[in-house]
């Protein structure tokens, strides 16, 4: 029997990402929908084949044809959603970022484990094929000492558009940095197999708690000195979203990788890599389901586990607390 999901949310992203990931991801299945609007869950339900509609989150979690929840509401809701699924022993896939602030990541995760049932993280961008590539030549040591990594997400649309809530704060948690910043953090975290240590960071909201950022550039450190640069910004034109990763001995670049979009080219001068292209019909979200119900059926860590979420959620903290106050700021490891 396929591994059931319920999609917690009616939003562009569950509509346009999640429905036609679960349906080509092997052994997954889209079985029910939930939003706080029972008229527009009927109405998802009706349009993308969903068995089931539900206003009330614990009415979804009571269905025993439910195995786990894809969180993908706004960010301010994450937490009681995630909460609420631990309680009945539910397992859940939550959209990036995390949560809002620190606390509830942390308090997010802490609740999956006492459950004990799976929380990932939605950074799709791990089960890109390339990115995978580029973490396995530098874990063999293809590139020598790993010297710098650069990433961007960037995106040509400005940031006036879309749900009001993305622009308030206090549900979204912040503008770029939560959108498309989180993804290149973790992904730089993934290929580097390494921690941030400290941020110095630049954002066009510095002085305005009451605003997000539209315009975010950070320099980082890693645990191993690797120094790694960010850039988000919107509205940019035509942007690379490369990946770049600079090693002593060698250099790799991943060319417009970073996307919700499985696309890109691997570009390698010193290295010899397996793969350059990305294979037809590739699904990153489908991949991004398949891995993580075969993690909570076995009882492994997701890739990305909530834990990679709370470390990233505590990396971008760092990093708004630097624009703020114009300081490197270190980052505590996560206890």
């Amino acid at each position: 029997m396929a591994f059931g999901f319920a999609i917690v949310g009616t939003g562009r992203f569950a509509s346009t990402r999640i429905v036609p990931a679960l349906a080509r991801a092997a052994g997954c299945a889209a079985v029910a929908v939930v939003s706080r609007d029972r008229g527009r869950a009927e109405a998802f339900a009706a349009e993308h084949g969903v068995p089931a509609a539900y206003d009330r989150l614990e009415d979804a979690l009571a269905d025993p044809r439910v195995d786990a929840l894809w969180v993908a509401t706004p960010h301010h809701l994450h937490r009681p959603a995630v909460e609420e699924a631990a309680a009945a022993r539910k397992h859940v896939l939550c959209e990036k970022p995390l949560a809002t602030t620190v606390e509830d990541a942390r308090a997010m995760v802490y609740a999956c484990r006492q459950a004990g049932v799976a929380l990932g993280t939605g950074f799709h961008l791990r089960h890109h094929p390339l990115h995978r590539e580029v973490r396995r030549l530098v874990a063999a040591g293809a590139l020598g000492e790993v010297l710098s990594v650069e990433g961007e997400w960037s995106l040509e649309t400005p940031g006036t558009g879309g749900p009001a809530w993305r622009r308030d704060p206090s549900m979204s948690g912040g503008g770029i940095g939560t959108g498309t910043g989180v993804h290149v953090i973790d992904l730089m975290r993934f290929v580097l197999d390494d921690e941030v240590a400290a941020v110095s960071a630049f954002t066009d909201a510095e002085q305005d708690p009451h605003t997000v950022e539209q315009r975010l550039v950070a320099v980082l450190r890693f645990r191993r000195g690797t120094y790694g640069l960010l850039r988000c910004l919107r509205p940019a034109f035509h942007p690379a979203n490369d990946l770049v990763v600079q090693g002593a001995r060698a250099r790799l670049a991943a060319r417009s990788s970073i996307d919700e979009l499985a696309r890109g080219r691997l570009e390698a001068v010193g290295a010899d890599p397996d793969l350059t292209g990305v294979p037809a019909g590739t699904d990153l979200y489908a991949l991004e389901a398949q891995a993580f119900a075969r993690a909570a059926l076995s009882g492994e860590e997701p890739d990305a586990s909530g834990w990679d979420g709370l470390v990233v959620q505590i990396a971008l903290a760092a990093l708004y607390e630097s624009a703020r106050s114009g300081r490197r700021i270190e980052v505590v490891p996560v206890r």
